[in-house]
């Protein structure tokens, strides 16, 4: 899964308007630590932490990082005493939360004046192939229902964001036998290059 997820990640980092060294990070929703690692490794954050509600995946995520300055916890929602951040990702993390205006402001709190947050956001109500997923996966994984980039962006500006969004610079896309099962090789390009948003919401 982290591998698959490296050609996002680099994507990301490729779009953002942010210098990442010697800044502290925040993942929302970070599996097994591989995005920070990568920014450990390659991008010279200062330090990095991570949560998320998955128990083995953070025991992993500990496993992996080595000596790196990375902390990671088990929770679905920004720690105690986690605040400060510099700077805030989350890779596909949105949709599946109950709850976004809570979470907006759980992250406008962790974030220091002029702190960032980038969220890559592709499961949504606008993105036909996700809207097909969604519609045979929701009940089975307890998804909340789609939401709209408009409404999404809206409650992130109530917490008190300034919003703004753009589109990964995303080169080429890994095509896995799989893909080709469910979806037309241009259908999976359209949702990369066209549907799978980066949104930058900013802490004034």
């Amino acid at each position: 899964m982290q591998e698959e997820h490296r050609f996002v990640w680099k994507a990301m980092l490729d779009t953002i308007d942010t210098d990442l060294a010697g800044t502290r990070v925040l993942d929302v929703g970070c599996n097994r630590g591989g995005f920070l690692r990568l920014l450990a490794d390659d991008c010279g954050i200062k330090e990095g932490f991570g949560y998320d509600p998955a128990t083995s995946a953070i025991e992993d995520a500990r496993r992996l990082a080595g000596t790196r300055p990375l902390r990671f916890e088990v929770a679905a929602a920004p720690p105690s005493g986690w605040n400060g951040f510099d700077v805030a990702f989350n890779h596909e993390v949105l949709y599946l939360l109950d709850d976004l205006p809570a979470h907006a402001t759980a992250i406008f709190r962790a974030l220091k004046p002029g702190g960032v947050y980038y969220a890559v956001m592709g499961v949504h109500a606008a993105s036909p192939l996700m809207a097909t997923w969604h519609a045979k996966n929701a009940e089975a994984m307890g998804l909340p229902a789609l939401y709209e980039l408009d409404q999404v962006a809206a409650w992130f500006s109530d917490a008190g964001f300034q919003v703004a969004a753009g589109r990964l610079w995303i080169r080429f896309v890994p095509i896995a036998a799989e893909h080709l099962d469910e979806a037309r090789l241009l259908d999976v390009l359209d949702y990369y290059y066209n549907q799978k948003i980066l949104l930058r919401f900013s802490r004034p």
